[in-house]
């Protein structure tokens, strides 16, 4: 062994010359999953770690729609020092116009941990004053020392926020932020009953204050107050929302540089086979000299796992460093905070998924070793017939891979996804393989033609020693992942930005009292332009037990989970609402007055696994009420009409403080004008305009698709690098083979039309394949993933094609070009 490293090292010393492609195939994979988990974990640990600051306290109990009880206050006070936070949507007026706003009242305590930091200004008194949010002084063309009209009270803007502590715990917003004092809140008029306002008591515990004490004061609430209904919490989970988005997207891009990776390692396969090509002298030397196949493979292996801990040191070096390089950069415009500890977890699985990838694939193509005979050190060309290598190295190679697929899956949350997505690149390869040696195998049986270019063009695809599979390869699994990632940035673009209905709602209106109902209607109905008014009542609650067990200790399907966190809006009444299909069992007749019945949105009832006969418990203000499950709905979530998780029979809530949810559909008219309208007369209804939401969300989702795209971008790279290497593994015998055409009088230029010619077809077969298979692909992601109905896009297609096209005969020809360079002279003088 010490034999086999001294001989390593020594060829090393010519310098890194040809291993360019394996160490850039490699780096590329393992950095992109090194600097995604160091960034994820960085964001999760900052996030633990400033728990009390993005919380604003130890820990936190939440009501909707009610203020806590003397009683529940009176246990809130003794742990420590209390803060009360309430949040809701209002309506702002000033300047002549109206926005919404996102409102939040605090008391003098607040914030009980981190700082409330104004760009100008001070904070807001006891008095008719606020601080804002710019994006507020911008919407309406105000300035600090002007005055907004919120419910019944005429506020001040004494200063303008800078940095809001708790802000990334308020999850989705739709308006600038807005704060004012409790005191003045109760003056605005917003607090009716039904109204849906938040109000969060927050506390400081005694002491020094732990986790294990924060779930003790949690435990003990439960225990004293079982039926609040209030939504606690400790700072375990301050930012979950944001926390598990931030999982999500990092468990998908690692995903998609796993299979960037895996897709390098064909690439790393074939800059191994280029290695041996040029070392085919060296290693017949070493036989001549008495090495045996094991000693000859062993070197080279030791020489290329030498290179690949250069590539996992550097991809391991940017991936500790990313979290350093982008709090310095951007820290100041990420809302999450980064915490710069070191975390070994990424690290560790970019490395060991780095050099399994590696070992497997460059296993495969050094077995050529054992056909390279001692008598070759005398000729420059030898093309070997292609075999398979010795079953010992093809078990070795798919142990190493089956290992390292085992790794992903028990690497991922979700391992039913992650098995799916090893699956679909195993079948990947096994399709390509079938397919590259279909094309090789029609190629010998369709005849010549007649023209020199055509019919060179095609006899090099079979040709011994021809790179047709390897480029096939190389490129069908560049183009498959890449054609996947764009098909699936193109279905999230399109159901967010254009996939509307022909008949949206232009407006949604929230906290409508009931004894305002019919005037406000009325109102709405003479505005010009408004042609259809829908409305149901609302109210909030939260479930508590399904089939008589904890939400807690419920096994609910990821897909359905969300129903069980926090609040859900409900409604009641006589008759299946609008746009809804029933799916099973039956609707209960009109004025039902028994038992209360519910039905559940259908895909929601699979995921808790909830049949029709169940009982589920939900708490509404402060009191579980329980319900059997009599029916399931189909929901058309993309109508953007009113629809609801639950519904209930309407004497089961009909009792309950509600308000109406109001939505008004518009053909021309202004909206504007119909917003100032209604906010002007019922200023304590929340008016949503579906254009502003939908920009908001897609503002979001632009975002989001940014680190898409950028992963589109690896996959395109990666592809081409991989392309290059196998290309360059042929060099030899391209070369070889333009020498002797030349000798047979053949031009340049004609050599030149000649690969052009091999290269399309090649290039072709790559796009044909990466169509189908990333059309399958981002099928199965849109319907099992995201739920979204998935289209074919021709343009898509088309541009794939012409992609692939330019790609294999760029890359092709720039790798190739010296082949056209080669002087007959010196193969002739040594043939």
């Amino acid at each position: 062994m010490s034999l086999w490293f001294k001989l390593a090292l020594r060829n090393l010393r010519s310098g890194l010359r040809g291993f360019w492609i394996l160490l850039s195939c490699l780096t590329l994979g393992a950095a992109a999953i090194a600097i995604i988990g160091s960034l994820a974990s960085s964001v999760s640990h900052g996030i633990a770690e400033q728990g009390q600051v993005l919380m604003g306290g130890d820990v936190e109990f939440s009501l909707t729609q009610r203020e806590a009880t003397a009683a529940e206050l009176s246990f809130l006070q003794q742990q420590g020092s209390l803060s009360e936070v309430t949040n809701l949507r209002a309506m702002a007026q000033g300047g002549g116009a109206f926005t919404l706003v996102e409102l939040k009242a605090v008391d003098t305590a607040y914030p009980l941990f981190g700082k409330m930091d104004l760009a100008q200004g001070v904070m807001p008194q006891v008095g008719q004053s606020a601080v804002v949010e710019p994006l507020l002084l911008s919407r309406l063309n105000l300035k600090i020392g002007d005055t907004i009209k919120l419910g019944r009270a005429d506020v001040k803007i004494t200063g303008v926020i800078a940095n809001e502590p708790d802000r990334i715990a308020a999850g989705f917003v739709l308006g600038p932020r807005v704060l004012i004092s409790q005191a003045l809140l109760h003056s605005t008029g917003l607090i009716q009953p039904g109204s849906l306002a938040t109000h969060s008591y927050r506390i400081k515990l005694a002491g020094a204050a732990g986790l294990t004490q924060a779930k003790a004061v949690l435990d003990d609430a439960k225990n004293k107050f079982p039926e609040a209904g209030w939504r606690s919490r400790a700072t375990d989970k301050a930012a979950q929302g944001a926390d598990e988005f931030v999982g999500k997207l990092a468990s998908y891009l690692t995903l998609v540089s796993v299979a960037a990776l895996v897709v390098g390692g064909a690439g790393i396969a074939n800059a191994v086979s280029a290695f041996v090509s040029r070392r085919q002298s060296n290693i017949a030397i070493l036989k001549c000299l008495g090495a045996s196949n094991l000693d000859a493979i062993a070197i080279s292996l030791i020489e290329i796992l030498l290179v690949s801990l250069l590539g996992v040191v550097l991809a391991i070096c940017l991936g500790a460093a990313t979290p350093f390089v982008v709090k310095y950069l951007f820290g100041a415009i990420i809302p999450l905070p980064i915490s710069l500890g070191f975390d070994a977890q990424p690290l560790i699985l970019a490395a060991v998924l780095g050099l399994l990838v590696t070992v497997a694939f460059s296993l495969w193509p050094l077995a050529k070793v054992t056909a390279i005979k001692g008598a070759e050190v005398f000729r420059v060309h030898s093309a070997s017939a292609q075999s398979l290598p010795p079953w010992p190295i093809i078990a070795t190679s798919l142990a190493l891979l089956a290992i390292a697929s085992v790794i992903c899956i028990y690497s991922f949350e979700d391992r039913r996804v992650t098995a799916y997505f090893v699956g679909g690149l195993a079948a990947a390869y096994l399709g390509l393989w079938a397919v590259s040696a279909g094309l090789v195998y029609l190629a010998t049986l369709l005849p010549r033609p007649r023209n020199f270019i055509l019919k060179q063009a095609l006899t090099s695809i079979y040709r011994p020693g021809a790179a047709s599979r390897s480029v096939i390869m190389a490129l069908g699994l560049g183009l498959g992942l890449f054609v996947t990632l764009a098909l699936t940035d193109q279905t999230i673009s399109r159901e967010i930005r254009s996939n509307l209905p022909d008949r949206a709602p232009a407006f949604f209106f929230g906290d409508v009292q009931g004894s305002e109902f019919e005037q406000f209607r009325a109102l709405l109905a003479g505005q010009p332009g408004v042609t259809e008014i829908s409305h149901t009542p609302m109210l909030r609650g939260r479930f508590s037990k399904v089939r008589g067990v904890a939400v807690d200790k419920v096994n609910a399907k990821p897909d359905g989970a969300w129903a069980l966190r926090g609040e859900r809006g409900l409604t009641f009444g006589d008759e299946l609402p609008k746009g809804s299909t029933l799916m099973s069992g039956v609707w209960w007749p009109k004025d039902y007055a028994g038992e209360p019945q519910v039905s559940m949105a259908d895909d929601i009832a699979q995921a808790l696994d909830i049949k029709l006969g169940d009982k589920i418990t939900v708490n509404v203000l402060g009191r579980d009420m329980e319900a059997s499950v009599t029916s399931t709905r189909k929901l058309n979530w993309r109508s953007l009409g009113i629809n609801f998780v639950l519904v209930f029979n309407r004497t089961a809530l009909e009792a309950a403080p509600h308000t109406e949810l109001v939505t008004a559909e518009m053909s021309g008219g202004d909206e504007g004008k119909v917003l100032n309208a209604m906010a002007a007369q019922f200023p304590s209804v929340t008016s949503v305009r579906v254009k502003d939401a939908l920009q908001t969300v897609g503002d979001l989702l632009a975002k989001m698709l940014g680190a898409v795209r950028a992963a589109n971008v690896l996959a395109l790279l990666t592809g081409i690098l991989v392309l290059a290497g196998a290309l360059a593994a042929g060099l030899s015998a391209r070369s070889y083979e333009a020498v002797v055409l030349k000798t047979y009088g053949a031009t340049r230029a004609q050599l030149l039309a000649c690969f052009i010619a091999e290269y399309m077809v090649l290039g072709a077969v790559a796009a044909l394949f990466g169509i189908l298979a990333g059309n399958v692909a981002s099928w199965f992601m849109a319907h099992y993933a995201l739920e979204l109905p998935f289209e074919f896009s021709l343009g898509n297609a088309a541009a794939t094609a012409v992609l692939a096209m330019l790609a294999t005969v760029g890359t092709g020809l720039i790798v190739t070009f010296r082949a056209l360079s080669a002087k007959p002279s010196f193969y002739l003088r040594n043939e």
